[in-house]
């Protein structure tokens, strides 16, 4: 078993952790400021708070596109097919288009953003369960001629 493809599994997980680590971190900022009483004083201090969610957010966020770098340059030495490294660099490009869709300033463009990082974890999603180098599917598909 090629230990790229062992590799590009490992850090496959970890970007679907990081996945989930995002809506988790945004949910919790949403909910701060949702939880908060209907008064200036805990409502300034829900926003506070909420911003230390928001910015692991967004430093996850930062993290996503080092994961995915590390994973397209493992598919190369993994010697998957050009669909399977093509998707990889797709999923690179989606998180530079997250990344502007975040910051267009216009709220209606910027709602894109959810629905991207939905294809971003069903992209992501897909290239790990189909490459998964480990257990009895990994065993099937390398001894087959």
């Amino acid at each position: 078993m090629n230990v790229f493809r062992k590799a590009y599994s490992v850090v496959g997980a970890l970007l679907m952790l990081q996945f989930v680590a995002q809506l988790y971190f945004i949910a919790a900022a949403i909910f701060t400021i949702v939880a908060a009483n209907d008064n200036a004083k805990d409502v300034y201090s829900a926003f506070k708070n909420a911003d230390t969610f928001a910015g692991l957010h967004a430093m996850n966020g930062d993290l996503l596109g080092l994961t995915t770098l590390i994973m397209v340059g493992l598919s190369f030495g993994s010697r998957y097919p050009w669909r399977t490294t093509i998707l990889t660099a797709v999923l690179f490009v989606l998180l530079v288009i997250q990344l502007l869709l975040a910051r267009t300033g216009s709220p209606v463009v910027s709602g894109l953003h959810g629905l991207n990082a939905l294809v971003l974890i069903g992209l992501g999603g897909y290239l790990i369960s189909t490459h998964w180098a480990f257990g009895r599917l990994a065993e099937l598909t390398t001894t087959t001629p």
